[in-house]
């Protein structure tokens, strides 16, 4: 009989491969306290910063409810990564301002995923990459026809 490949498993596989190497990488470089989803989040304030953002945009960007993203809020203030203002035209909302620890943190952080990105890309094709953009690109669309956004 001939063995399927279940490309679900794999790709999970990998994932916890790669979440366990920036996990250590973090920590030795010092950012213990750091969770690859904090550096997501942290990420995606840093390409913001020129933007107005308010903890409701995190929550749709990841898909995560309110209460994890005003957690990641409340610890990525007590160490200095943000800070929140009130909005000038409705001061009940708080924008959600990267602060420049913040933006080094995440600069350090990229490091780290380069680093991981160099390891992975080893040998690796540009037409190889392209074939794995493509397959990803078409398994992402396949769940999202199926109502499964990520």
């Amino acid at each position: 009989m001939e063995h399927k490949v279940a490309l679900g498993f794999e790709m999970k596989c990998m994932s916890n491969m790669i979440t366990g190497f920036i996990g250590n990488e973090l920590t030795k470089a010092g950012f213990d306290e750091i969770t690859v989803t904090h550096g997501w989040v942290l990420g995606f304030l840093c390409r913001q910063k020129e933007k107005v953002v308010f903890q409701k945009d995190i929550e749709t960007r990841f898909g995560m409810p309110r209460s994890t993203v005003a957690n990641i809020m409340k610890q990525f203030e007590q160490k200095g990564y943000i800070t929140r203002q009130s909005d000038e035209k409705d001061t009940r909302l708080k924008r959600v301002v990267v602060t420049e620890k913040g933006i080094k943190v995440h600069e350090d952080t990229m490091k780290c995923i380069n680093y991981m990105n160099e390891i992975l890309e080893d040998g690796i094709s540009d037409e190889e990459k392209k074939v794995f953009t493509n397959m990803i690109d078409k398994m992402t669309g396949n769940m999202k026809r199926r109502g499964f956004e990520g």
